[in-house]
């Protein structure tokens, strides 16, 4: 990989961020409201983003908590981002398994915020926007190193989503120029 690959990478997740539970508006959120504001907090690292359909499927089966008089307020939505972000490589039953095990843990705040340190702290690190890897939390447990291994699950498949979507731009702009060449 050339460095102005790298380059390219690691400057795509420089300024990546997650919202925290403080920051995620708790007016109470229609579904619709809770699609467009999740897929705008998690797609700009590539996450792929939800549908309405797909909120209401995760309430059905339990695995977020459901709206109240049809808005869902900031736990809700902190949940969303949470299974928004592992989904693609956790199976739903697992993914409850894991909420599940936050639960007899860690409080939602507590949980939530090491999730989004850790989160933003692998993928800085993967994509090679930060050259070390930070201890995130004060405590060691199974709990955590779940979580990071699902985690680096998910960065790892972004950085190659990643690279090989840029290889292919790449490609396409050289094939591009040549035939303008001629």
């Amino acid at each position: 990989m050339d460095e102005n690959m790298r380059s390219r990478l690691a400057e795509s997740v420089r300024s990546f961020h997650i919202p925290r539970l403080g920051e995620i508006p708790d007016v109470g959120l229609y579904l619709e409201q809770v699609t467009r504001y999740v897929n705008q907090s998690i797609t700009g690292c590539g996450l792929s983003p939800i549908t309405a359909s797909m909120v209401s499927n995760y309430v059905k089966q339990k695995i977020i908590p459901g709206p109240e008089k049809k808005a869902y307020g900031a736990e809700s939505i902190a949940y969303l981002i949470f299974v928004s972000c592992i989904k693609s490589v956790v199976a739903m039953d697992d993914i409850r398994a894991l909420i599940g095990i936050q639960h007899e843990t860690y409080d939602l705040p507590t949980a939530y915020h090491y999730f989004c340190e850790e989160f933003e702290n692998l993928i800085r690190y993967v994509f090679g926007a930060s050259d070390h890897l930070a201890s995130v939390g004060q405590d060691e447990s199974d709990e955590k190193e779940l979580l990071r291994s699902a985690l680096l699950s998910v960065t790892h498949k972004l950085y190659l989503d990643a690279y090989l979507r840029l290889l292919r731009q790449d490609a396409e702009r050289a094939q591009k120029e040549t035939e303008e060449a001629q």
